[in-house]
């Protein structure tokens, strides 16, 4: 006995094809969300870390500890390892949690290191001075 028929299997197909299409369409028509700029909250801090042995690291000349599940984002916005860091030092946005341990870090890009915190130019800086890319 064939409960499936071929009728009933071809329209499923055809469904299914046209779902993926219309997926593929949706993906492609999205701008890549590396173009735009990262805002960050405005209790950030600006600082320079060295990550020497996680959780303890250095921000700004003094041994600080970071929060237990700190998140640390690229210059990319993606996180990244506190041990794939180790000896290595960034310019650094940051926040603290209540207890005032490092909670959250967004490793700056070079644009990034060119404005203030909430994200003005800095002192002395003329729109021209600011990196464009290429």
């Amino acid at each position: 006995m064939n409960r499936c028929t071929k009728a009933f299997f071809s329209a499923s197909l055809s469904a299914v094809l046209g779902a993926v299409w219309v997926g593929a369409a949706a993906l492609a028509s999205t701008p890549a969300q590396a173009q735009a700029g990262r805002i960050f909250p405005m209790q950030v801090e600006r600082g320079v870390i060295t990550f020497t042995a996680p959780p303890e690291v250095a921000l700004n000349g003094r041994t600080e500890r970071l929060a237990p599940g700190v998140r640390v984002r690229n210059e990319h916005n993606m996180v990244a390892l506190t041990g794939t860091l180790i000896g290595k030092t960034f310019v650094v946005n940051y926040l603290r949690d209540p207890a005032g341990v490092v909670r959250e870090i967004w490793i700056l890009t070079p644009e990034e290191r060119r404005t203030l915190p909430d994200g003005s130019p800095a002192p002395g800086m003329r729109p021209n001075d600011i990196y464009q890319g290429g």
